[in-house]
């Protein structure tokens, strides 16, 4: 019984000792912790010190991370607008002074010595201005928009007797807490009109719906794309649900439809591609109907909720749109692809020859393997192909080569649809209203006037020829009809008017100016061909990129030349480039205020977060410290109680 007893002693002695431990042990950990919370002044550093404040305390730790980034981001565009509106008032600074100068040198006085000088003065400035347009801030060219951005890349570059921007047409945006991103430098497009360009075509290539057309590139029945989700196929009464969220191409589409209606009937028809959409054959005998569900929208997308029984039926017009992928087989349009562009630019002359390509990227590459300066690009609706000048102060001139591409595509710069006002630059055609403005003579004598009143178009033009020769008793074909007294419309190579003659006689075959009017010389017609049976008209409605460069060059070369008239118009241009930098400068004061008040909005909303972060996270100081105190006394007296309990002799062990 005794060792018993003393065992259970024992036994009690150790629990004590392990308590004991536990409690120093636990005081310790509270004595680390509020000493550390002392040191780092936080009260929540790990989830475990306060689950239930952990989520709010990350959410608003995110919120401060983004918002010193996006303080960053507006310091760094703010950077970028200040640089951009100093060179807007550099380069109106330079405009204002050409403006001067082409108004000095219209005036009675003026002299070719006089004006050659000057002419060297306009030089400098085009000079000056490329160096301005190719400013850069940290790596970034002010007026280069997205592309070719890097140090010391030069936007803006000597080329073919002008100045080419290979920069893009859309700015680079960032992230400045705004809710949407805002552009933060200026493009040479529109800040400097570098890339303007009337060679816009309105022809409409009609890309057919393909197995590989993606359903992104569709404009869908209510042209709001291809909302995907599920759809249901009934065939004979018996209904099946597909899902189409994973379709990709409006193959697809074809292969998921068809493969849940044979899995009802095998016999019962299927879907297929057919033109700008889709069409159902329902077999003799059966019926499929594709409809949405109550919350779907694919199939009334798709043009395809309907329902065929024994017959075909043929889905929506989706609408595809025109991609670096649409395959020229697709397109609905009739193109000679075979003869080609030729494209005059300056003084150099190359054919874009397209025979060989299958896609529209193909094209476009083919025309920027030409490396003269001009793109072809994809319109903005998705339809038509545009192209576009990258090079201020030279000519360009889009025309045929020997077949109808240029026509075809829309990119001829002489066409049929060209507007007169339109002609040299945009000074136009000067009809005298109520007079005729030319005359025609054939080799057989007979002579006819025409009339231009009312005349828009280069079509009007040869529907007023054709009309006064077939008044004069004349028989009128197109260019290489035979029989035919006339021949009249576009040369087939190139560009302008051509004239043929099919009648003999020992007259000259020639376009005669009458009266006061000059129609003919500005129509490019004015020309004797002799006993020749061909006029071939000069090509007067070539374009130039509207930009400061262009009518800086034109200043430059009209001073040289003497040419008053060049020197007016010149001056003409360069008020419309004022405005036009006038109001860049002013888009770019509107940004840069808004990134100003943003500054302001980002640090208050920094303080307020930071508010409220410290309200969750930090510790009181105060209370800590009281707290540190309690746990030294509770650990003296833990470590005084343990001590007294340690030290029973043996005597006192065994009583």
């Amino acid at each position: 019984m005794t060792r018993i007893s003393t065992n259970v002693v024992r036994t009690t002695s150790l629990q004590v000792s392990d308590q004991l431990l536990s409690a120093l042990r636990k005081t310790q950990n509270g004595l680390a912790t509020v000493e550390r919370q002392i040191s780092t002044g936080k009260l929540v550093e790990k989830p475990s010190d306060a689950p239930e404040k952990i989520a709010a305390i990350l959410l608003l730790q995110s919120r401060l991370e983004t918002r010193a980034q996006q303080e960053k981001n507006v310091s760094h565009g703010a950077g970028v607008m200040d640089n951009v509106d100093s060179a807007l008032a550099d380069i109106t600074d330079i405009l204002l002074e050409a403006k001067t100068i082409a108004s000095s040198q219209v005036g009675i006085g003026s002299d070719e010595a006089t004006r050659r000088n000057q002419a060297a003065v306009i030089d400098a400035q085009i000079q000056a201005l490329i160096d301005i347009a190719n400013r850069q801030h940290q790596d970034i060219s002010i007026f280069g928009g997205v592309a070719s951005q890097g140090r010391d890349t030069q936007v803006f570059q000597s080329f073919l007797g002008g100045v080419r921007y290979l920069g893009s047409s859309t700015n680079i945006q960032g992230d400045f807490g705004l809710g949407s991103a805002l552009d933060f430098n200026s493009n040479g497009a529109e800040a400097l009109g570098a890339l303007s360009t009337r060679v816009i075509s309105q022809a409409d290539l009609d890309p057919q719906l393909t197995a590989a057309t993606s359903l992104r590139d569709l404009t869908g029945m209510f042209e709001q794309g291809i909302r995907k989700g599920t759809l249901g196929v009934n065939v004979d009464g018996t209904t099946v649900f597909i899902d189409l969220s994973g379709a990709d191409t409006a193959g697809d589409i074809v292969t998921r439809i068809n493969s849940a209606i044979a899995g009802i009937d095998p016999a019962a028809g299927s879907l297929a591609i057919s033109g700008s959409g889709f069409e159902l054959t329902g077999n003799a005998g059966h019926t499929i109907t594709i409809a949405d569900t109550a919350s779907g929208k694919v199939a009334a997308d798709l043009g395809i909720a309907v329902t065929a029984s024994g017959a075909t039926v043929q889905g929506g017009d989706l609408n595809p749109l025109l991609t670096e992928r649409s395959t020229l087989a697709s397109l609905g349009a009739a193109i000679d692809f075979a003869s080609g562009l030729q494209i005059t630019h300056g003084a150099v002359t190359k054919v874009a020859d397209f025979s060989g390509a299958t896609t529209i990227q193909d094209m476009m590459n083919l025309v920027a393997d030409l490396r003269i300066g001009v793109r072809l690009q994809i319109n903005e609706a998705g339809t038509a192909m545009n192209m576009v000048s990258e090079v201020s102060g030279i000519e360009l001139s889009i025309g045929e080569n020997g077949g109808t591409t240029a026509q075809d595509l829309g990119l001829r710069s002489f066409a049929t649809e060209t507007r007169l006002s339109d002609m040299r630059f945009g000074l136009g055609i000067e009809p005298i209203a109520g007079e005729d403005d030319f005359a025609i003579q054939l080799h057989s004598g007979v002579t006819f006037n025409v009339n231009l009143d009312g005349a828009a178009t280069v079509a009007d033009v040869l529907a007023a020829i054709s009309a006064a020769a077939a008044g004069a008793g004349l028989t009128v074909g197109q260019p290489g009809d035979a029989g035919t007294d006339l021949n009249i419309g576009l040369a087939t190579t190139g560009n302008g008017f051509r004239f043929e003659d099919g009648t003999a006689g020992g007259d000259d075959f020639r376009v005669l100016q009458l009266g006061q009017s000059l129609v003919a010389t500005q129509l490019g017609i004015y020309n004797n061909a002799g006993a020749g049976s061909a006029i071939n008209g000069a090509d007067v409605a070539k374009v130039k990129t509207d930009s400061v460069f262009t009518h800086l060059i034109a200043l430059r070369d009209s001073l040289l030349s003497n040419d008053s008239a060049g020197i007016t118009l010149a001056g003409s241009g360069l008020e419309s480039s004022i405005d036009q930098v006038g109001q860049a400068r002013a888009q770019v004061g509107v940004k840069a205020r808004r990134l100003e008040q943003q500054t302001q909005r980002l640090q208050e909303m920094q303080i307020a977060e930071k508010n409220t972060l410290s309200q969750l996270q930090d510790a009181d100081l105060t209370q800590v410290i009281t707290r540190l105190t309690q746990l030294q006394q509770q650990l003296q007296a833990s470590l005084q109680s343990g001590l007294s309990g340690m030290q029973l002799n043996l005597l006192e062990f065994l009583r």
